[in-house]
C-alpha cells in the first residue's frame, strides 16, 4: 500500500499513472492554497484568473481549419458550438504593477512555485468537458520541475503566427507528464556569456483509448550563441520525442508485438528510447523482429537552426526546423524536408491610425522522405519515412485524435471523405505549404491578426493521390478592449477553407474574455 510518504521510484512513474494523478492533484491543491494565503497577506494578488464565453458557427458542419488548428485541442471539428473556458493560475514570482518604480524587477526570489488549470465546456452536436491544462511547478534559480498537463511551445518558431513546429505544434491537447529542465536561456559565465543553454527531460503518459499503457519520452537541448543583449544571436537545438510501450487488442497475433504488448522494460527504455540505438538482439521475450531491426518506439523530432538580428525597434528572425523520424532523417538524408521561416517584428512606437507590427513568411516541405521506397539499394539507411504514421501505433503521431506535429499533416477524418478512404491514419504527408502571417494594431486599441496558407498535397508514398490536391485556408482575427474592469475584451475571428483537401466552409467565432480582477489591476485598460 503506497502512502503519502512513499518515495516515487522510476518504476513507479512508469507503471502507475493513477498514482501520478493523485500526487498531482494534491500538489496543485497545496500550491494553490499556499498561493492564496500568500497573496492574501500581501498588498497584491499573484493570481491570474480568466473567463471566456463565445460561440463558433460555419456555413457547413465543419469548423474552418485556422479556427481549430494549434489550439491545444480545445476547438471541436464540428460546428456550431458554444464554448465556455475557465482558468486560474498562481505564480509566486508575480509582483504588483508599480508605475513609480519602472525598474523594479518582475521576479524577486530564487525559489518560486506555481500551479494552473483551465477547464473547457463545449456544447454543440455533442457536449464535452476538457481539461487542456492542469499543472504544478517548483523552480529554484534556473531549474524547474513540474508535473501535469501544460500548454507549451517546443521548438524555435514564431510564437503567434507560425504554422507550428514540425514535431510538436500545440495542435493537440498536452500530454500529461513530469518534466525537469531549464526553461529559459542561462548564460555560461565561464564562456563570458557568449553561450547560453536551455533544455528539459520528460516522461509522460499517452492515456489514449486505442492503446493502453503507452508512454511519452521527451528531451531537448538548445544553445544560443552571442551575448544575451547582442544585436546578432544564433541558435542551435534538438527536440526528440518518442511514443513507446503499450498494449492493444489489434496487436494480438501480429508480428508487431509479443502477445499484443510492446516492451516497457527499463533496459529497452534506456538503450532504444533514450539513446535511440537499435537493439543488440533481433528478438527476445520482450520484443520481436520489428523492434529488433528498427528501434523501440515511435521516434520523431527536429533540429532547430535560427538567427535573429535586432536593430532600432525591429527584430528579424530566420529559422529552420529539420524534421526527422529515423536515422536517415537525423543524418540529413531527407533534405530539404522541414519548416523554413522569416519573421520581422517591430516594437510599439508613437501613435498611428494603423501599425504593422509583425510579418511572417513560412515554407513547409515534407515531400522528400529520404526516398519513395523503404529499401534503398547500396545504402545503410531506409527510405519512405511516411511521416506521422507508424505500424505499431495505429493512430501514429497523434494524441486524442489530433496531430501532435504540424496541423497540415492531418488525420483522415479531417479530410474530404474520398481522400481518407482505405488509407492510414494520416493519408497525406507529402505536402508543400506557403504561409503568410500579419499582425497589427488599429487606433492603438484593436489588435489584428491575419493568416493565409496555400498547400499542395500529394498523399503518401504508399497511397499517392491521383493528382495534386490544392488547398487554401485563411484567418482574420481581432481583439478589442471593452471594459477596464477585468481586462475584458471582445474577440472575433473569421476563417475560410477552399480547395480539394478539406470541406469548403466559411465560419467565425465571437466571444468575450476577461483576465484578472484584482483591485491593483483595474487601472489598466
Amino acid at each position: 500500500m503506497v502512502n503519502s510518504y512513499t518515495l516515487l521510484t522510476c518504476y513507479d512513474l512508469f507503471r502507475f499513472p493513477a498514482l501520478f494523478r493523485k500526487y498531482l492533484i494534491r500538489a496543485v491543491g497545496l500550491l494553490l492554497g499556499l498561493g492564496y494565503f500568500s497573496a492574501a497577506r500581501a498588498q497584491y494578488s499573484a493570481w491570474q484568473p480568466s473567463v471566456e464565453v463565445g460561440g463558433y458557427a460555419a456555413t457547413t458542419a465543419r469548423t474552418p481549419f485556422w479556427l481549430r488548428a494549434n489550439q491545444w485541442g480545445r476547438v471541436p471539428l464540428l460546428a456550431p458550438v458554444a464554448t465556455a473556458r475557465l482558468g486560474l493560475s498562481y505564480d509566486s514570482r508575480r509582483v504588483p504593477p508599480d508605475t513609480s518604480l519602472t525598474t523594479r524587477p518582475t521576479f524577486r526570489s530564487r525559489l518560486s512555485w506555481g500551479a494552473g488549470a483551465e477547464g473547457v465546456y463545449n456544447l454543440g452536436r455533442s457536449s464535452e468537458v476538457l481539461l487542456p491544462e492542469a499543472y504544478a511547478r517548483v523552480q529554484w534559480g534556473p531549474f524547474e520541475v513540474w508535473g501535469g498537463r501544460r500548454r507549451e511551445i517546443i521548438g524555435l518558431v514564431d510564437t503567434t503566427l507560425s504554422t507550428g513546429a514540425t514535431s510538436w505544434s500545440g495542435n493537440a491537447q498536452a500530454v500529461p507528464k513530469i518534466q525537469v529542465g531549464i526553461p529559459d536561456f542561462v548564460p555560461l559565465k565561464f564562456l563570458k556569456n557568449y553561450l547560453s543553454i536551455r533544455g528539459f527531460y520528460a516522461h509522460g503518459w499517452f492515456n489514449t483509448p486505442y492503446i493502453k499503457g503507452a508512454y511519452l519520452h521527451q528531451k531537448a537541448l538548445y544553445g544560443r550563441f552571442g551575448l544575451p543583449n547582442g544585436k546578432v544571436r544564433g541558435y542551435l537545438g534538438l527536440d526528440h520525442h518518442v511514443m513507446w510501450a503499450g498494449q492493444a487488442d489489434y496487436l494480438k497475433g501480429s508480428i508487431l508485438a509479443v502477445d499484443g504488448k510492446l516492451t516497457s522494460d527499463f533496459r529497452d527504455y534506456l538503450w532504444g528510447v533514450v539513446i535511440g540505438k537499435i537493439p543488440k538482439q533481433h528478438r527476445n521475450e520482450r520484443f520481436n523482429n520489428f523492434d529488433g531491426e528498427n528501434r523501440v518506439g515511435n521516434h520523431v523530432g527536429h533540429y532547430s537552426l535560427a538567427v535573429d538580428y535586432r536593430w532600432g525597434t525591429s527584430t528579424l528572425l530566420l529559422y529552420h526546423n529539420h524534421y526527422f523520424e529515423d536515422a536517415s532523417g537525423m543524418m540529413l538524408q531527407n533534405i530539404p524536408d522541414g519548416l523554413y521561416g522569416l519573421s520581422w517584428q517591430r516594437r510599439p512606437t508613437q501613435y498611428a491610425f494603423f501599425k504593422l507590427r509583425k510579418i511572417l513568411l513560412e515554407w513547409l516541405y515534407t515531400r522528400d522522405q529520404t526516398t519513395p521506397t523503404f529499401d534503398v539499394p547500396g545504402s545503410r539507411f531506409k527510405g519512405n519515412d511516411n511521416y506521422f504514421n507508424h505500424a505499431q501505433y495505429r493512430e501514429g503521431w497523434s494524441y486524442l485524435g489530433r496531430a501532435l506535429g504540424t496541423p497540415f499533416i492531418a488525420p483522415k477524418y479531417e479530410l474530404v471523405p474520398e481522400l481518407g478512404e482505405n488509407s492510414e491514419f494520416f493519408p497525406n504527408n507529402l505536402i508543400e505549404v506557403y504561409h503568410l502571417g500579419l499582425e497589427g494594431t488599429l487606433l492603438d486599441r484593436v489588435q489584428l491578426r491575419a493568416k493565409a496558407s496555400y498547400s499542395l498535397n500529394r498523399g503518401t508514398n504508399n497511397i499517392p493521390f491521383q493528382t495534386t490536391v490544392r488547398q487554401f485556408s485563411s484567418l482574420l482575427a481581432f481583439e478589442l478592449p471593452v471594459f477596464r474592469w477585468g481586462h475584458t475584451r471582445l474577440t472575433g475571428q473569421l476563417a475560410y477553407d477552399q480547395g480539394g483537401l478539406l470541406p469548403r466552409t466559411f465560419g467565425g467565432y465571437l466571444g468575450v474574455r476577461s483576465t484578472g480582477w484584482a483591485a491593483s489591476d483595474r487601472r489598466f485598460p
